[in-house]
């Protein structure tokens, strides 16, 4: 009986997986979006764009390529270098994000530089800004006034520096690594391997 159920655990799995791929299969796609609002936008906002996205607040679900506005929002993935006042991608980020606000949620890979810098998922990279948080699991560069990652793999360079787990250096004023039960507050240098 278990493995009945196993199967048709199975089964329903692919099935999923298979609607997933189809729908991807048939969204539209145009090498250019002009936007000044949705929906005041060249293509719809259910569209994939790939090659230039250009306009005050634009909204597609994937974009790839060059992404230039003052909002810039994306509800699936993105490989691009993105510029704007806010960059939100719901799904994965892959390239460089420049701006006031940067938002990945569900991972960001490559260099993320602005006043804000909030990334869910896993983090990879160089974030720079006043504030950079790896909500998840971050590797690479944080240099701001206030790092925080719940766990993070390399360098912390800030004001102050947190991390629930750590596996590389901090430095700054105030470093936190929570999990370390020997000093996990310190000041100008705290690590852990």
């Amino acid at each position: 009986m278990h493995n009945r159920w196993l199967s048709l655990v199975a089964v329903c799995g692919l099935w999923a997986n298979g609607l997933a791929y189809a729908a991807e299969a048939v969204r539209e796609q145009s090498h250019l979006q002009l936007s000044l609002f949705p929906p005041l936008q060249l293509v719809d906002s259910e569209t994939d764009v790939t090659g230039l996205r250009l306009g005050l607040f634009s909204m597609n679900h994937d974009v790839v390529g060059l992404d230039l506005g003052i909002i810039n929002w994306t509800s699936g993935d993105e490989l691009a270098l993105q510029w704007g006042v806010i960059n939100k991608t719901s799904g994965r980020f892959a390239g460089a994000q420049f701006g006031v606000v940067g938002l990945a949620g569900d991972g960001f890979v490559g260099w993320q530089a602005g006043l804000v810098n909030l990334d869910s998922g896993t983090s990879v990279g160089f974030f720079c800004g006043a504030v950079n948080a790896a909500w998840d699991n971050g590797v690479g560069f944080q240099a701001g006034m206030v790092n925080y990652a719940k766990a993070f793999t390399g360098l912390q360079f800030g004001f102050v520096n947190y991390a629930q787990s750590m596996t590389g250096i901090q430095i700054g004023i105030l470093n936190i690594i929570t999990s370390k039960e020997t000093l996990p507050v310190l000041p100008i240098i705290n690590a852990s391997f």
